[in-house]
């Protein structure tokens, strides 16, 4: 089972239904869940050799950088990575531990 299907996937989508980001279109491509789901499927494809970027920071931030660019790759507009930047943003808070 790929990471976008797991509970930590499926309880975002639950979450993020409470933690709205206001530029989010929810049934489009730019949609933070279809985003997300990408990403995840991006990670499952491509393990990030330095440490889970599910809970590493410093994976974290490698894993996001070389998504960025590989959207790069595509010609993604930059305004299009930068919102999808900021959904994998939100993604990760979601990941936070409570304090």
């Amino acid at each position: 089972m790929g990471f976008a299907e797991s509970r930590s996937f499926a309880g975002f989508s639950a979450w993020l239904e409470r933690h709205p980001l206001l530029e989010d279109r929810p049934f489009g491509v730019l949609s933070v869940r279809y985003q997300v789901a990408r990403y995840c499927d991006y990670l499952d494809a491509n393990p990030w050799p330095g440490g889970d970027p599910r809970t590493d920071p410093r994976a974290r931030d490698g894993a996001r950088m070389a998504y960025e660019g590989y959207l790069a790759t595509f010609g993604m507009p930059v305004g299009s990575i930068r919102l999808i930047r900021r959904s994998l943003e939100h993604f990760y808070l979601f990941l936070e531990p409570p304090r």
